[in-house]
């Protein structure tokens, strides 16, 4: 009766060590697939890169010197609840510059800041042109003095593959 038992045993044994090996075979490609938060990192870095080489195309095409100005986004400038519209008419007056398409992102740079009365407004457009216009502050809001556009190299953001990532 014991070897019956201990035969019994040793196949269950190894019916479950072999049914365990084979999963884990099955879940070990090699990979380890990150977290979707590591993912939008990588991907935010990638395109904060390819922003970088396309304000250096434009930056280049034109001769911009604009290590003097202040950088601003979209969200810098949006109104926050409460704000009188009429002390914010500077803001509102550059917001329009932000629509549309472009080939990475679309720039704004003010010489001290919205105190300034001087900018450049760039972005390479869909085709491939890079696109300056210049800015000055008239009274209280920015004005479109000139737009100029220059021929240049069409770039492509490589595609990123979020299906190697697992979910949170």
């Amino acid at each position: 009766m014991n070897q019956r038992f201990s035969l019994l045993l040793l196949m269950f044994s190894i019916i479950i060590f072999g049914i365990n090996n084979v999963t884990v075979f099955a879940n070990s490609n090699g990979e380890v697939k990150p977290f979707k938060s590591v993912c939008i990192q990588e991907f935010e870095k990638k395109s904060k890169e390819f922003d970088k080489k396309v304000l250096k195309d434009i930056v280049k095409s034109y001769n911009l010197d604009i290590s003097d100005y202040q950088e601003f986004t979209h969200d810098d400038l949006n109104l926050k609840v409460g704000d009188n519209l009429d002390e914010h008419s500077d803001k509102i007056s550059l917001q329009h510059l932000f629509v549309g398409s472009s080939i990475g992102s679309r720039r704004l740079f003010l010489e001290s800041g919205l105190e300034g009365t001087k900018g450049y407004f760039v972005y390479k457009r869909i085709d491939g042109n890079n696109v300056l216009k210049e800015l000055h502050k008239m009274g209280k809001v920015w004005v479109v003095m000139s737009e100029n556009e220059k021929q240049s190299v069409r770039y492509r953001l490589k595609p990123f593959n979020w299906d190697k990532c697992k979910g949170n």
